[in-house]
């Protein structure tokens, strides 16, 4: 289903309980056969609210406006969270499945590196679900696997792949 354009515009404070809605409603997509539906049935965007208000609080949340002023994607990220802050992270890339595949969700990445450049870091990591379909997205813009780990999500046992991105200015890892 093609979508109209969309506006980008860094999330203000009232916007923290659409972004836990549309986190919900992609894990739930994105991760309904990989994760037991226990996992989801404790979810809800009453507990999640708190945690993004919290992240907007601390750094920019960049979100994606459909055409009826709908919040339909967001990201955000900042200092990597095991490393001593020696690289950016991002923490978060969320679409709805109705507007994956038309530029967005690229848009919405490249806002979050260009923030993270602008802030000295070389390069970032992500993290994501082996099992996600949606995890080449990240090899086709330049992400190197670069280690693996074991998860658990809902009592279950998951693979979580770690990606590389060096910013255009750096040269090697």
């Amino acid at each position: 289903m093609k979508s109209g354009p969309v506006t980008i515009r860094r999330a203000v404070m009232e916007d923290a309980g659409a972004i836990a809605r549309i986190q919900i409603k992609s894990w739930q997509e994105t991760y309904r056969k990989i994760i037991p539906d226990a996992y989801f049935d404790q979810l809800s965007q009453e507990k999640r609210e708190p945690g993004w208000r919290k992240s907007l609080a601390e750094g920019p949340v960049f979100v994606a406006l459909d055409q009826t002023n709908e919040i339909v994607v967001f990201a955000n990220g900042g200092p990597n969270r095991e490393n001593d802050a020696t690289e950016g992270e991002l923490y978060a890339l969320y679409l709805l499945k109705s507007h994956q595949g038309q530029g967005t969700g690229k848009r919405l990445f490249d806002h979050v590196l260009e923030d993270l450049g602008r802030k000295g870091f070389p390069s970032c990591i992500v993290s994501v679900l082996a099992d996600n379909p949606s995890r080449h997205f990240y090899e086709r813009f330049g992400g190197r696997l670069v280690s693996e780990q074991s998860i658990a999500r809902g009592g279950k046992q998951l693979v979580e792949y770690t990606y590389r991105i060096l910013f255009e200015s750096s040269s090697d890892s």
